[in-house]
């Protein structure tokens, strides 16, 4: 079987998954909901803007334009943390079905059935991104309309809602590799959960801001919400924008390479 062949395959299993259709069901519902609430705290918020171009938040006057881009990073992520559930849910379906012995058998390859996967489970969760770009472009149209309508062209716009796509396909395949190395759906979601417990407590963070800072959760928090100029409205951030993306990037390739590795070593069951 081709490479292209493989992949439509993979795809193919991805879209007639119940389960997938279920979970994407919720992502996107949630979603709507964030993006929602985002608009109506930051309209609420644009009542005591001022000639400068600040707004009052948390008792103290906040830079409203860059409260505006950290809006729309933050209308992503919230959403973006249920997604380890789809790839939990595409990768444990090899192991729950007994599946996995059936796919070898079509494409003998392990290295090709596992990059097809992944390839397959970029697709899909790129279309939910797609419909998560068109929510959070409305939502910025709707915030600005009567403000600065302008500001919906700026770069900072696209950069946020791009690093927010990338943060939903990265978690997305960081937790398929994770499903794929346990062998089991279960513990794929609770890896995750316990990387966004991590990161939600500020267990580490409290203490060791450093280490902290290369948790994939928290890496994807430093680069999705923080503006360099506006203050901390909750918890500090552990590093740069750019570090956390590399750092997020650091974790998708290292777990899909080990996940690779065991399963070519590994017998299929």
């Amino acid at each position: 079987m081709n490479r292209m062949a493989t992949i439509r395959s993979e795809f193919t299993k991805i879209i007639t998954l119940r389960s997938v259709w279920i979970i994407t069901f919720i992502l996107l519902a949630v979603g709507l909901f964030f993006h929602y609430q985002s608009a109506v705290g930051f309209l609420e918020s644009l009542k005591s803007i001022d000639e400068n171009g600040m707004h009052w938040e948390y008792r103290r006057p906040i830079n409203a334009e860059l409260d505006f881009y950290s809006t729309i990073g933050t209308a992503i992520f919230n959403p973006g943390i249920l997604f380890p559930l789809l790839g939990a849910t595409i990768a444990g379906a090899e192991f729950r079905t007994g599946q996995l012995g059936v796919s070898l058998l079509a494409v003998p390859s392990r290295t090709q059935m596992v990059i097809s996967k992944i390839i397959a489970t970029i697709i899909y969760t790129l279309g939910i991104g797609i419909t998560y770009t068109i929510m959070s472009l409305i939502t910025a149209y709707f915030m600005i309309k009567d403000w600065r309508p302008e500001f919906l062209w700026s770069p900072q716009v696209y950069i946020k809602i791009s690093g927010g796509i990338f943060f939903l396909v990265a978690i997305t395949l960081i937790t398929l590799g994770f499903t794929l190395i346990t062998r089991r759906t279960l513990l794929g979601i609770l890896i995750m959960g316990g990387f966004i417990g991590v990161t939600m407590s500020q267990a580490i963070a409290s203490f060791a801001p450093a280490v902290d800072a290369w948790t994939p959760i928290s890496a994807a928090r430093n680069l999705l919400l923080q503006e360099a100029q506006l203050p901390d409205m909750g918890p500090l951030f552990s590093s740069s924008n750019l570090m956390g993306g590399m750092v997020l990037m650091l974790w998708l390739i290292g777990v899909l390479i080990i996940s690779l590795i065991l399963l070519k070593r590994r017998d299929a069951r």
